[in-house]
């Protein structure tokens, strides 16, 4: 394949509605994230804006749920980067729209990132469940595993947690959790091992290496914490949200 990129998902969110585009990329790696690894990267995106205008306009909910993130600004993800390039790129006809069928093919054998920008469970479960038949991996997170009919993403994805009371309620609810903990955070929540890709724990695994963030499918049964990391002021801002109280659903 010529290009370094498909559509796999063209179609209503199933978080509002609208329309939305899933778009994986990284076919021809020309670089590697430094703490993934080289992963097929997919981005969720709105189909008709780009997504630091739908941020600026709250259209992102179509993408993001109701992340807190995306309204407390404490999101890793910079939108002028891999989010906009990516959307321009489809604006420019460089990402072809593929079949479920071509779109697994592709992805034999490959490992993948479900939701480098935006939540999985934007899009259909049934197209995850199709396209990864073929994956050797993946790595996944949502935000919206409090609500019911998102519950068969447990398979793919880890329950996204914030605080310990979330980490506490998505355990019973049978999610394996990632728990992002605030700055000064003492101690380790039970159940869980440190992220081995994080600085804490020496960098000494990429994602790719890891795949432990895969949901429930896989070998892995204990969840995952890692410290608030990404853009300094970003870590501070989480970090006081979170101890204050402001920042739980």
């Amino acid at each position: 394949m010529k290009h370094n990129g498909f559509v796999f998902y063209d179609g209503p969110s199933m978080l509002d509605g609208k329309p939305i585009l899933g778009i994986a990329t990284g076919l021809k790696q020309t670089r590697t994230n430094t703490k993934t690894g080289a992963m097929i990267q997919t981005y969720i995106l709105r189909k008709e804006e780009n997504p630091v205008i739908a941020h600026k306009r709250g259209l992102d909910a179509s993408v993001c749920g109701d992340c807190l993130h995306r309204t407390l600004g404490t999101c890793y993800v910079r939108l002028e980067n891999g989010p906009l390039q990516v959307y321009r790129a489809y604006q420019r006809g460089g990402y072809p729209h593929l079949t479920l069928q071509e779109s697994r093919t592709l992805l034999v054998g490959r490992i993948v990132r479900l939701g480098a920008y935006g939540d999985p469970a934007a899009i259909p479960f049934a197209t995850w469940e199709t396209i990864l038949d073929c994956a050797h991996n993946w790595t996944g997170y949502t935000h919206q595993w409090k609500a019911e009919p998102f519950a068969p993403f447990q398979r793919f994805t880890m329950a996204s947690c914030d605080t310990d009371a979330e980490y506490q309620e998505a355990k019973a609810l049978g999610w394996r959790a990632f728990y992002v903990v605030p700055q000064g955070y003492s101690g380790k929540p039970q159940g869980a091992f440190l992220c081995p890709a994080s600085e804490q724990a020496g960098k000494k695994l990429t994602c790719i290496d890891c795949t432990a963030c895969n949901g429930t499918q896989g070998k892995a049964t204990a969840s995952v914490f890692i410290p608030v990391h990404g853009v300094g002021f970003k870590q501070t801002r989480f970090s006081n949200l979170i101890q204050i109280g402001k920042a739980s659903h």
